[in-house]
């Protein structure tokens, strides 16, 4: 009597990968303000 075949296994369904919640857009960066170059209107006092 041959062997009783197993039923194959169901193929288990591939789990998806999570999908991340879109991020809201950033802010664009502001630009860094320059260091105020020497300003004769307003001179930094100078002691």
């Amino acid at each position: 009597t041959p062997a009783p075949v197993p039923a194959p296994s169901p193929e288990p369904a591939p789990t998806p990968a999570p999908v991340p919640a879109p991020s809201p857009e950033p802010a664009p960066t502001p630009a860094p303000t320059p260091a105020p170059a020497e300003n004769p209107t307003q001179p930094s006092p100078s002691l």
